[in-house]
């Protein structure tokens, strides 16, 4: 997947502000975290025209990506600030099943569809994050692609980042 996918995986900031403005007084509860937020997600649709699906060595090609997914996240955190985002100390976990769809433009490439699954641990900009992405596909032609990748991020109290971006892809 591109550092664009990654990006748009990491939706949890969003939908969890949105959502928070939502929630009962029971979201915030007492405790080492008085906010307290879960989410869930059954047979949603996401739509990207144009998305960049990038699987190389197999190939790495613009084209339609739809996904129907269920899906979870969890955060703690110890406040909110005056926009609504979440102050630290924080925890963020994600997990997403979903069916996938890509439609390539590019003429001769087949279309793919089958499985993915996602599972995400803090922000990229938090102390440790992570992120693990699977991803299997068929395509039109009888081709199969097998795709993994495993990100970790680590930032130490001196500010050294340690970053990790793992993938391989099978064809």
């Amino acid at each position: 997947m591109s550092r664009t996918r990654l990006s748009q995986l990491l939706w949890v900031p969003t939908v969890l502000g949105a959502v928070l403005c939502g929630q009962p007084a029971t979201a915030l509860a007492a405790g080492p975290y008085p906010v307290n937020v879960d989410i869930h997600a059954h047979q949603a649709v996401e739509f990207d025209p144009s998305f960049f699906f990038d699987a190389a060595p197999c190939f790495a090609a613009i084209g339609d990506l739809t996904e129907v997914f269920n899906g979870e996240a969890h955060a703690l955190a110890a406040g909110l600030d005056s926009q609504g985002n979440f102050l630290p100390p924080m925890h963020v976990q994600k997990n997403v099943e979903e069916s996938v769809l890509f439609d390539p433009v590019q003429p001769g490439l087949p279309t793919y569809s089958g499985h993915s699954a996602v599972h995400v641990t803090n922000f990229e900009d938090s102390p440790n994050a992570g992120f693990t992405n699977t991803v299997i596909l068929t395509g039109t032609d009888g081709s199969h692609l097998l795709f993994h990748e495993d990100v970790h991020i680590l930032v130490k109290a001196t500010g050294i980042v340690f970053f990790v971006d793992h993938k391989h892809a099978r064809c």
